[in-house]
């Protein structure tokens, strides 16, 4: 069977099935066939790289130093060639390998390597947001990272001697504005997370989101079609979710991610990395989430509490209301549906943009923080 086939296999397994362990197996066979398989690398990685996050067994030092050992062939094999694309997108998968570590310094190296060399999808934006807030937080803990002589962890060291971008033959690849963005509300048993994205995927059953065994980290991946790679989503949530109710649904402009809570309480922000003022940009969420590792780019400077109807100080003469009817405006039929409904049906308390959820109950009431409903 021709590697093509193989490979396409491989990777139905991985993301659509979500069987990383037979996916690693197949790749394992392509190797053995082509032992320089660039792709095969990198997905072989993505596997361990899944299984030591989602299955206890695989959840050790181990595995997470095989999958980077492939990370680093992956950046030889593409440097050996002088193929500029692959080396962007080898660098970004070791970015997203030190970054999941959290070894943010080093994760930083990678990620503005994979810029200069032109790596670019629609989820850049948001990385680049989530590791200015993470290096930010490092930085007040250990000084300027400029000063610091950062070493990774593990045993190996990675590209010490890489080609200079300016010697690989490719042109870079002209870098367009990330269509992305997140959005969350919730309510008083479930939270949705809202994905706005230019390259959604075919259907709801394309997309895999898990929780982690610790219920706090979620991730949310599926196949781009149109150019071959990976949507990639990661949190680690403020509270605790249940990891069996987990909702997915696609529509004409976003992917919603609906999680149950395990305790009936109000969070204060979607991720508890959050930040308050460690980079220029914001997002609305429907808690107070000031700064959160997934914030992405906007032309607004407003972040708003849902439960305090709260705005940043450049807005101050801005009301809670006109915030609303500025984002009722730019919603379709049914979000607008969904934000009148739960806005009445709550006295002004929560706000709900799923007409598919809200349509079916009544919105109880969200008080803000620190008062008490009282009924007259």
């Amino acid at each position: 069977m021709p590697v093509e086939v193989d490979l396409k296999r491989a990777y139905t397994l991985l993301y659509d099935d979500k069987k990383p362990q037979e996916a690693l197996e197949l790749y394992d066979a392509i190797l053995e066939q082509s032992s320089e398989n660039f792709t095969a690398h990198i997905y072989k990685a993505a596997c361990l790289e899944k299984l030591y996050y989602g299955h206890r067994s695989w959840h050790n030092e181990t595995t997470m130093q095989n999958a980077l050992e492939f990370l680093e062939s992956a950046v030889k094999i593409a440097d050996k060639r002088g193929d500029r694309a692959k080396l962007a997108f080898a660098n970004f998968r070791l970015f997203v390998h030190y970054y999941n570590c959290k070894e943010y310094p080093l994760s930083k190296g990678f990620f503005d390597k994979s810029r200069k060399l032109g790596y670019q999808d629609d989820t850049i934006g948001i990385w680049e947001a989530n590791l200015k807030a993470k290096i930010a937080k490092w930085e007040r803990k250990h000084g300027p990272l400029e000063a610091q002589e950062v070493a990774p962890t593990t045993t190996t060291n990675i590209q010490k001697d890489l080609a200079d971008p300016s010697k690989l033959t490719e042109e870079p690849l002209i870098l367009e504005k990330p269509a992305f963005k997140a959005d969350w509300y919730q309510s008083t048993t479930s939270l949705t997370i809202s994905l706005f994205t230019t390259s959604l995927p075919s259907s709801r059953e394309s997309v895999s989101a898990r929780v982690s065994p610790s219920l706090r980290y979620l991730e949310v991946s599926y196949l781009i079609s149109q150019t071959g790679s990976e949507f990639q989503y990661n949190t680690r949530l403020s509270h605790e979710v249940d990891p069996e109710e987990i909702g997915i649904n696609v529509l004409a402009k976003k992917i919603e991610i609906t999680l149950k809570k395990k305790d009936k309480i109000q969070w204060k922000r979607l991720d508890d990395a959050a930040e308050s003022s460690t980079s220029p940009v914001t997002a609305p969420t429907s808690s107070s989430t000031r700064k959160t590792a997934h914030s992405y780019p906007s032309s607004s400077k407003k972040s708003t509490d849902w439960s305090k109807f709260d705005v940043d100080e450049e807005e101050q003469n801005q009301s809670a209301d006109a915030f609303f009817h500025q984002l009722y405006s730019r919603a379709d039929p049914d979000t607008q549906r969904a934000m009148m409904k739960s806005m009445v049906e709550s006295n002004g308390t929560a706000l709900n943009t799923n007409w598919e959820e809200v349509a079916q109950k009544t919105v109880e009431m969200v008080p803000p923080e620190g008062s008490e409903p009282k009924k007259w």
